[in-house]
């Protein structure tokens, strides 16, 4: 499908599809002046359609334009009902720009389309009576400017997609969707509006700054949820996310450090953010960083100085703050758990099959499986696997807590992205499980689960 398709496909209104499905057939058949004549049609048909969508959702300017159109259609194809819709049709560019359909540079590429129209229905008006004859090339360019200035964006103003933006991220039922997050507040809103958008985005992900009064979220929440719609934005244009984050730097360089450290956790693994931050910001950080206090190695670290340290998976993150490999590094068994649980990674696979090494205890076993092998599971490799339930079936701790053949059977579901790459290695851990049950393990350990989740994949 070539763009001009996808963005025709694109099109609002079925109605209004159906007349710019004209235009192109028209390009095709080499029918220039009807090509140039129907995207104009298009536009107009547009342009209604959308300020009479806007008076139904209860503008009340756009209900005076709604009442302008319905008494020009009371009349008919009259002398009447002609010079009323004409009327309207001389002012609807200007009308697009009031209800912020369109700016006055899309106004302005619109305006040739309607003076091309005119040269093509109207050939007296060129000197000496000649037809004006358009090149191809000028079709396919009024189309692809209707299609982008107009024609595929839905019935919404600036600040009525600003407000649908900040209701949605808001909204309790959030989910980050990462491709409706796209389509419906990037893809299909005008340049101007994206940016908009963004700045919004930026400026509660880096700022934390107070939501909206009625906000059923906490600016924190807020926050995370609004650099989840900043990743989305940035797989369809990295750059217009950068220089949207550049400006709001000067306010972001002047905040407390706690919350400076908690926009790192949530775009510090984004190449972005780190163009942004200076060399004098970032060695603020490095050291605000290496004071964080840990504590004792037995208790369970925080979510939050879990996530921190978790960016030790990323290489930008660990240039740009040395001390976090430091820190990282010394870090004891509990406390790595807590780390590779709160962002799996595969930069984490070696030290996930470590801890399974090293199990010393039935509780330790169940908690290196629940907090740190099962996340990890949807990006285990083939070799990965191998190695963790090695790890398994030779330690004793391992196989005979209470909860570990539940969790095996957890496991193997959660790797189902091997497909039958895994059913050896799976095949493999119930001989050797099952050897160690001969020589004196409880029959209780037999993991019977993993033989019924093996026998029904093999039928």
């Amino acid at each position: 499908m070539t763009d001009l398709e996808r963005q025709v496909s694109q099109v609002w209104s079925a109605e209004v599809r159906r007349l710019v499905d004209e235009s192109v057939r028209c390009y095709n058949a080499g029918a220039i002046r009807a090509s140039i004549t129907a995207t104009w049609t298009a536009v107009i048909a547009d342009i209604i359609e959308k300020i009479i969508e806007l008076a139904d959702g209860g503008d009340a300017d756009a209900a005076t334009f709604r009442a302008a159109v319905d008494g020009a259609r009371v009349h008919g194809i009259t002398p009447a009902g002609v010079q009323a819709m004409q009327k309207i049709e001389d002012k609807l560019l200007g009308d697009a720009e009031q209800f912020e359909l369109t700016d006055s540079i899309g106004s302005r590429e619109l305006n040739r389309i309607r003076e091309d129209r005119n040269l093509c229905v109207h050939p007296s008006l060129r000197h000496l009576g000649e037809t004006y004859d358009p090149r191809p090339e000028v079709a396919r360019a009024h189309l692809a400017v209707a299609l982008s200035t107009v024609l595929v964006h839905p019935p919404t103003q600036g600040r009525k997609a600003l407000e649908d933006f900040t209701a949605y991220v808001s909204s309790p039922y959030f989910a980050a969707s990462e491709g409706h997050i796209q389509s419906t507040f990037f893809d299909r809103l005008r340049t101007a509006t994206r940016g908009n958008v963004l700045k919004v985005a930026a400026k509660h992900a880096l700022c934390e700054v107070p939501p909206p009064a009625g906000t059923p979220v906490t600016p924190q929440v807020l926050a995370d949820r609004m650099a989840e719609t900043i990743k989305a934005f940035a797989r369809r244009d990295r750059d217009l996310v950068r220089r949207t984050l550049q400006g709001v730097y000067p306010r972001f360089q002047v905040l407390g450090t706690e919350i400076q450290l908690r926009a790192i956790v949530r775009l510090g693994d984004q190449d972005f953010l780190w163009d942004m931050i200076e060399p004098t910001l970032a060695a603020h950080l490095d050291a605000s960083f290496a004071a964080v206090t840990l504590p004792a190695e037995y208790e369970p670290l925080s979510a939050e100085t879990a996530a921190l340290l978790a960016l030790v998976r990323d290489s930008t993150t660990r240039s740009r703050l040395p001390s976090l490999e430091r820190r990282y590094a010394g870090l004891g068994r509990r406390h790595r758990i807590d780390v590779a649980g709160a962002r799996p990674d595969p930069y984490f696979l070696p030290s996930v099959v470590e801890q399974m090494t090293g199990v010393e205890s039935w509780r330790g076993a169940e908690q290196v499986c629940e907090l740190m092998v099962l996340p990890h599971a949807p990006i285990l490799t083939v070799d990965a696997l191998q190695a963790v339930l090695e790890a398994w079936w030779s330690s004793h701790d391992c196989r005979t807590a209470v909860r570990m053949p539940s969790l095996a059977v957890e496991l193997f579901t959660a790797t189902a992205h091997l497909g039958t790459a895994r059913y050896p290695i799976w095949k493999q851990f119930l001989q050797e499980v099952r050897q160690r049950v001969e020589a004196g393990d409880s029959p209780t350990y037999r993991y019977n689960g993993i033989e019924q989740a093996l026998s029904q994949n093999d039928q």
